[in-house]
């Protein structure tokens, strides 16, 4: 099976979850800022509706990228029994993608149907057995993951002391590892599992630093070291003020392709510093993703500045020093 469409099915419903999980724990953040208890009851309230539909569009939208329009009710039902089972995102994941081949499957099946019941095709049988086959595979994967499920994610949320700070440092090596591939959305999950169910969390926290630090070291080495780029490279290094701000790691990428052999250890030291310090000092978020723009519903939001200040100028004065040395940018 390609692992490349793998990948795109799994981000696709990485795409459609997102805004769920920032948008319902920027709400149960703020209800505990609110004046009147009717706002206060009213914003949580809101923020709890909205977290429960995490798992069903995370498996619907998989089901989705995989089957079409047909596949969206086999999987969300999946992502809701996976909630119901207890068995959280890999349920949620692996029921989405369950789903959305079991429609795949059918389509195959019911490929050679008179043309009078198409229509019947799209409106009945894909729909229901779609619906049943995902069920019953939700009915062994509910059973097996559950307790792995629960296990990992009791864990995640319960780190604290060292082992919190020695898993922040790990995270921060791999969320500049790959700069948005497959292993930093991996350990940008486990930030998202952290907020699920903790609704704040300093792992996450910790994560979104590292995850910013690394077009944000480039940004501020294009302005320190101007004569180790280019005109055009030093244009694209102030996008990277706003990607990095945004915490959108991507935005790293073509100056590490171009110079690895500085790019990769000047921005994972500078991601690991930044998680570090946010682990050290307990700053803690109650949303996924939003950079600079959600520091006001931080717990010790000027721990984060500190800590993203530190990674940034970690990386750049890394860059700075060891490109002059090896010399592999084109000179303007």
């Amino acid at each position: 099976m390609d692992r490349t469409k793998l990948y795109k099915h799994l981000m696709n419903g990485f795409s459609f979850m997102i805004p769920f999980v920032v948008a319902g724990g920027i709400f149960l953040a703020l209800s505990s800022l609110a004046l009147f208890e009717p706002i206060t009851l009213w914003m949580e309230e809101t923020g709890t509706v909205t977290f429960q539909y995490i798992l069903p569009i995370l498996a619907g939208y998989i089901a989705y990228s995989i089957a079409d329009r047909p596949g969206i009710l086999p999987g969300f039902i999946a992502g809701a029994l996976a909630l119901n089972g207890d068995s959280g995102f890999i349920g949620a994941i692996l029921g989405g993608f369950a789903a959305g081949y079991s429609v795949e499957l059918i389509k195959i099946l019911t490929k050679k149907i008179p043309r009078s019941m198409i229509s019947m095709k799209t409106i009945l049988i894909l729909p229901i057995f779609g619906l049943l086959f995902a069920s019953l595979s939700m009915l062994l994967i509910n059973f097996l993951f559950s307790p792995l499920s629960i296990y990992l994610e009791t864990q995640i949320v319960e780190l604290n002391g060292i082992p919190l700070i020695i898993v922040a440092i790990i995270a921060g090596a791999l969320m500049a590892f790959d700069l948005g591939g497959p292993v930093n959305k991996i350990v940008y999950l486990v930030g998202v599992i952290a907020i699920f169910h903790a609704h704040s969390s300093i792992l996450m926290a910790s994560i979104m630093a590292a995850g910013m630090t690394p077009p944000l070291g480039v940004a501020l080495s294009t302005v320190l070291f101007k004569n180790i780029y280019t005109e055009e490279e030093r244009k694209m290094g102030k996008s990277n003020w706003i990607t990095g701000a945004s915490f959108i790691t991507e935005g790293a990428i073509p100056f590490a392709k171009k110079n690895p052999k500085v790019m990769r250890p000047a921005l994972i030291i500078g991601s690991v510093l930044a998680a570090l310090i946010v682990a050290i000092i307990g700053v803690s978020v109650p949303a996924p993703h939003g950079g600079i723009f959600v520091v006001f519903l931080m717990t010790n939001w000027w721990g984060f500045l500190v800590a993203i200040a530190a990674g940034t100028i970690a990386s750049a004065l890394y860059i700075g020093i060891f490109t002059k040395e090896i010399d592999e940018f084109d000179q303007p």
